[in-house]
């Protein structure tokens, strides 16, 4: 098959692009994505798609970078493609934010492309990646001491972001772009050895070739291959392992049953904490295997707290573990209006306020219920939810006097860490109703109420943590 083909084919054989979907090609003016961008803007018609571009300006190589958005843009100009344009100083990036030029340059390059991705409705985002920079992440990842998942290489697809590329060796793209008289850009950087992928490529891979062995891309590609098949067998043992002992509570945390955590073999016991990093922090790069084992230790011991990177933490509730990732605690305020139900997406709820008569209304004791009945006349102002804040007091029915909302979560054996998933009703006087435990004793409903306000809360069960 031409090139063409084999493309066609790897994106029905991965389901990578479906017809009339919008793809954003990530476009650097290099060979891979020059040549990625042309065989999409050949197959528009074919499987009716809307192709555009994305150029990202780093500012590391200010006049070559300028001299290659000026081809990037004359290039989509001739293959009928809008092109966005972006430029970003990486290097200031990176020292605010006290990274490698190489992750700030990637981590801000994706979020431009989900950006665009979402403002522009593009279905797809299609980079550039072929099978030998699969080798060389191989390689890089084995050398830096990754384990069975990080020897996968780079994924066909994640989410909106594929690599229709993904199978095609660099030289079969080269022959692509001169048989159809493409130019492309020379990026110099990517021949200096300083940056450790140019060091694989230009130094350590053809001396592996030359002294071990001349088939090295072919022997790392097949290993990626045999461990994703045993991936998979892996994968679906760690997912019957969450369904059983780790939960997603309504405001995004997980908890652990440790007493049946504690039962599964240490492999699937770091796959399963990895997995729940991943959920809570959001990103898909992962801690190394020594922050995992430190994670496992602390599942198996008493102590009672632990830090994580990216701002996740472990908090031990009796002999559950709750994981969160404490950016700051969840904060809603919103406004009810009668008949109306209202959402809220952490925790996760809905809200419905309803006016009743007195005499339609069955008064039954609620205490720790999930719904509420208030005297209509003595509420005063709108009614509002909201997250509990410092300070909050109330007066809990009956009991004769006023409480914290904290000290009174205290005496209900609430572990701290799961409060601010605790929702307080407000009127213009204060706290009318602790959502799901006590009403404040001014607005009970007694022999002299004539209206009831009836407040019915559905709070989202915990679930089981879901496959990647």
């Amino acid at each position: 098959m031409d090139l063409l083909e084999r493309i066609e084919d790897a994106i029905v054989r991965h389901a990578l692009i479906t017809p009339g979907d919008s793809v954003l090609v990530a476009l650097s003016g290099g060979p891979d994505s020059v040549a990625l961008l042309h065989l999409l803007t050949r197959l528009r018609d074919t499987i009716d798609l809307r192709v555009g571009a994305v150029y990202v300006n780093h500012q590391i190589r200010k006049r070559a970078a300028a001299a290659e958005a000026r081809f990037c843009q004359e290039l989509c100009e001739e293959l009928g493609v809008d092109i966005t344009i972006v430029v970003e100083d990486i290097p200031t990036l990176a020292k605010a934010e006290k990274k490698s030029i190489e992750e700030t340059a990637r981590d801000f390059r994706y979020g431009v492309f989900e950006a665009i991705a979402a403002d522009d409705e593009y279905d797809r985002i299609a980079v550039g990646h072929q099978s030998d920079d699969q080798v060389e992440t191989i390689l890089f990842r084995f050398l830096r001491g990754a384990g069975r998942t990080g020897l996968l290489g780079i994924p066909i697809k994640r989410g909106k972001v594929v690599r229709p590329l993904f199978d095609i060796p660099r030289q079969d793209i080269i022959e692509y772009l001169e048989t159809w008289g493409l130019s492309w850009c020379l990026d110099r950087t990517n021949e200096s050895p300083h940056y450790t992928r140019n060091f694989i490529r230009t130094r350590l891979l053809p001396s592996i070739r030359e002294r071990l062995n001349p088939s090295v891309e072919r022997a790392l590609l097949s290993t990626a291959e045999l461990l994703a098949d045993e991936e998979r067998l892996l994968d679906a043992m760690t997912n019957k392992a969450a369904k059983r002992c780790a939960r997603v509570t309504p405001g995004g945390k997980i908890q652990l049953a440790l007493s049946a955590y504690r039962r599964y073999d240490k492999v699937l016991r770091r796959r399963l904490l990895r997995r729940c990093f991943r959920f809570v922090s959001g990103r898909v790069e992962l801690p190394d295997r020594e922050v995992i084992d430190r994670f496992d230790d602390f599942c198996h011991e008493a102590t009672p707290s632990m830090s994580l990177p990216d701002g996740v933490s472990a908090v031990r509730i009796s002999d559950d573990a709750l994981i969160v990732r404490r950016v700051a605690d969840l904060e809603f305020d919103l406004e009810l209006a009668a008949g109306e139900w209202v959402s809220l997406d952490r925790p996760a709820a809905r809200i419905q306020l309803r006016e009743l008569d007195r005499d339609n209304t069955e008064l039954e004791k609620r205490r720790r219920s999930m719904s509420a009945l208030l005297d209509r006349d003595r509420v005063v102002g709108p009614l509002r939810i909201r997250s509990i804040k410092t300070g909050d007091r109330f007066a809990p029915l009956g009991l004769g006097g006023t409480k914290k909302v904290g000290d009174y979560l205290t005496d209900c054996k609430t572990p701290a860490a799961l409060r601010d998933e605790v929702a307080v009703m407000c009127d213009d006087k204060g706290i009318v109703w602790l959502v799901g435990y006590e009403l404040d004793d001014r607005v009970k409903i007694t022999a002299t109420t004539r209206k009831v306000l009836r407040i019915d809360t559905r709070i989202a069960k915990t679930t089981a943590l879901q496959a990647d």
